[in-house]
This record gives C-alpha cells, structure tokens and sequence, in this order.
C-alpha cells in the first residue's frame, strides 16, 4: 500500500546522461516532443514495481525519468506510474524502454502519451498516441500526435512561457526513490 503523502509524486532519473544528453533531453522538453509510457500496478504492487522502475531509470536503462502517484490509491483503482521518454518520435527508443518493461514483468497493456497531449487536457479514453497490447513488444499507432500549439489555455500562450533549463529540468525533486519501507 502506498502511504499518503502531501506530495503528489515520487521521482526517480537517470543519472546515467551526459551533459549534453541533459541538454538534449531538455531541448526537447521545451520543444514539447518528450511523453511516457504508462504502466498501472495495482495497490499490492506497486511499491515492488516502482523500486524496479527506479534502479532501472537511474541506471539508464529506462528513459530520461519517472515518476509514480504519491497518493494513497482509491480503492478498486491501480496506481499510475509515467516513465518518460525523450522524444515520442523516436520510435527505436520507445520499442527499447517497452521491452525493458516487459523485461521487468509489466505484462499488461501500456499507454504511450506525449506530453504535448497531457498540456491540451487529453486524459482516459482516446488520449494515447500509442498502445501496446498485454506482453507485447509492440504498439500501434492511435491518432496524430499533439504539438506545442495544441496546448490548453489554463496553461497559457506557449510562446510566451519560460523554458526550463537543464538545472531545473533535472533537479532532483522530493520525495525521490522507492517508497520508504
């Protein structure tokens, strides 16, 4: 059981890039290209499969990040976990990080989601770009991806927002690693 927590996510990175794999990571943050992929444990679950997902992110074996719901889950309901990728075009990385999950056990189906979807408000049904059926080390394609344009307005103009540097992008955030035993 995940306890709760005020924070609502616990993180992990990939301390295995460069400084110009950071910045690379980085650049197309800004550009609104990374996304993740999804798994959903259940409450019994979770705590082993997320200290997996941390070991494996830190060392580089998965993407750039991941984080997992802080929060004590509802009943009936498994927990989101997002483990990000670079670039939800590079199509060769996300068919690497699915079968490093599958690898880890993670046999159900997964939803893949740019970032670009989560800031135009594009949650549940029809929101991945991408799906990978139960044990599979494939996915299909669902729709056009969303881009920086598509962003919604509670977020404000694209444009005219900041970029995150390096620094910011790959501070460690708290609460960071596996859920405390």
């Amino acid at each position: 059981m995940v306890t709760v927590s005020s924070e609502p996510w616990r993180y992990a990175l990939n301390t295995a890039l460069s400084q110009a794999e950071m910045t690379e990571v980085t650049a197309l943050f800004n550009a609104g290209f990374t996304g993740k992929w999804m798994p959903f444990p259940g409450p019994g679950e979770v705590k082993a499969v997320w200290a997996q997902i941390v070991e494996a992110t830190e060392a580089g074996r998965l993407g750039w990040a991941a984080k997992v719901d802080n929060q004590s889950p509802r009943p009936g309901r498994n927990v989101l976990i997002c483990v990000y990728t670079k670039d939800h075009r590079d199509i060769q990385d996300l068919t690497r990080v699915l079968g490093e999950l599958r690898a880890m056990g993670i046999d159900q189906r997964l939803s893949y989601k740019e970032d670009a979807a989560t800031s135009a408000l594009r949650y549940g049904g029809g929101a991945a770009l991408y799906v990978s059926q139960p044990g599979t080390t494939s996915f299909d394609q669902r729709r056009a991806p969303y881009g920086r344009d598509d962003q919604h307005a509670l977020f404000g103009d694209p444009d005219e927002q900041e970029e995150l540097t390096v620094e910011r992008l790959f501070g460690r955030s708290e609460p960071y690693g596996p859920f405390p035993a």
